[in-house]
């Protein structure tokens, strides 16, 4: 169910990043009073969970922060209070960690979802290009689209392991890659395709690699012909976004205009002179806009930019905005990821090394959307990203106890064990009866 909420709801639903994180949130407390009764081991500590708790609750305080110091609560409060929620939902999710398969079945029908819906909205509708719910503008909600599809295909490691209903999974994780890729280019969101090279990086280190050459060379051919086709198609609108962009870069190079491109380029320039001059503690949600405006005044920067209600670059907007503390903040989401999630990419278990290469691609996706735009600028963006975060995070642990009464992915059990831990995913937390032989009671 925690699964689930976290992956459909928030493209597909209305306000759904807040009724996800609730339903994590209030799933997980439930389980968590439903198995106090048991003997239900906790998982250990592992790899930087208290690193990553702080770091959550370090983004709210930040964030609240800059609002009491520059009189911008109103703006400050949502996006503290998604921080704080999910540091919430780390907490009990840690304690009683949710199953693996709603995962993967959330992210592919959600990605479907979302690409029937930009097809529709496209064709039957006459969009000129697809988008979501509010906030989830054409950006928002095609980046976090591409970014399903990129899970989905991390998936498809863990959908292999299954001995029953392997092609079902397959069927169900490939169609969600197409659908997820479908509302990307549907929404003509330009700056998310960016991490489509580094994706290939991910997958080759963490699937590819293992593969006879012959097949690499087949799995890079096929996506090169996809990639052409959906540039191809005119109906995506893909290749004359891509040439519209070319233009825009030529014009602001050669100062004969601007267009998107450009006028992102010249909020970064002005973001920077803004940093140079509060590098500490920045200007507020508020005091940014005003900032620019006085740039414009001043002839420094071109006229209504300052009308952007943030700098288009998750860095340089944390920084102006919140100075150098909100700045280590988006640092700290984008690296302590990485740092926990890289080592278990090159694992030996498919199942917690398809849950890593998903980890790896978070943070990298969102680096990348963050080069054009500003997502944590919205509390949208801090809680899908850190929802996510949590859900993968507890498939990953950095350090695993072992007890007679429990089986862990990276062990190899006698019997009928062998198939459930391959089944079930990164973390199978079971209790036996009192005899080692006794019988098997799923974790919920």
């Amino acid at each position: 169910m925690q699964a689930m909420a976290i992956t459909t709801l928030p493209l597909l639903v209305p306000l759904g990043y807040w009724l996800g994180l609730a339903v994590m949130l209030g799933w997980g407390l439930l389980a968590w009073f439903r198995q106090r009764g048991y003997r239900y081991s906790t998982q250990a500590s592992g790899r930087g969970d208290a690193l990553l708790m702080a770091l959550l609750v370090g983004v709210g305080t930040v964030e609240l922060a800059a609002g009491v110091w520059h009189s911008s609560l109103r703006q400050a409060l949502p996006l503290a209070a998604a921080a704080w929620l999910a540091a919430l939902a780390w907490g009990v999710v840690r304690v009683v960690p949710p199953r693996p398969a709603p995962w993967w079945a959330g992210l592919a029908l959600g990605a479907i979802g979302v690409g029937g819906w930009a097809v529709w909205q496209k064709l039957v509708v006459g969009l000129t290009r697809a988008t979501g719910h509010p906030p989830l503008h054409s950006i928002l909600f095609g980046n976090l689209a591409l970014l399903s599809a990129l899970m989905c295909l991390a998936g498809l490691g863990w959908a292999w392991q299954q001995r029953t209903a392997r092609f079902m999974w397959l069927a169900l994780l490939l169609g969600g890659a197409a659908g997820g890729g479908l509302a990307s280019a549907l929404s003509g969101t330009r700056g998310g395709w960016l991490v489509l090279p580094l994706a290939l990086w991910v997958f080759y280190r963490g699937y590819a690699r293992r593969w006879r050459v012959v097949w690499r060379w087949v799995a890079l051919c096929a996506v090169l012909a996809v990639v052409m086709a959906v540039y191809l198609t005119p109906q995506s609108g893909v290749e004359k976004r891509m040439d519209k962009a070319v233009v825009e870069v030529h014009r602001y190079l050669n100062g004969t205009g601007y267009g998107s491109v450009g006028a992102r380029l010249e909020m970064y320039r002005g973001a920077l002179l803004l940093i140079r001059e509060r590098p500490l503690v920045g200007y507020g949600h508020q005091g940014y806009q005003a900032a620019m405006q006085k740039l414009e005044e001043k002839g420094v920067l071109d006229p209504e930019l300052g009308n952007y209600r943030h700098a288009h670059n998750d860095f340089l907007d944390a920084w102006v905005r919140r100075g150098l503390p909100g700045a280590l903040m988006v640092l700290g989401l984008y690296l302590v990821p990485l740092w926990h999630f890289l080592p278990s990419v090159r694992a030996e278990n498919p199942v917690r090394r398809s849950f890593a290469v998903a980890g790896v691609l978070l943070p990298i996706a969102f680096m990348s959307f963050g080069l054009s735009y500003s997502f944590f600028a919205y509390p949208a963006g801090i809680a899908v990203y850190a929802s996510w975060l949590i859900f993968l995070w507890v498939q990953v642990p950095g350090k695993v106890t072992q007890d007679n009464r429990h089986v862990y992915p990276d062990q190899k059990p006698d019997g009928s064990l062998v198939d459930a831990g391959a089944a079930d995913g990164g973390n199978l937390y079971c209790r036996l009866a009192d005899s080692p032989a006794g019988a098997l009671s799923p974790g919920r």
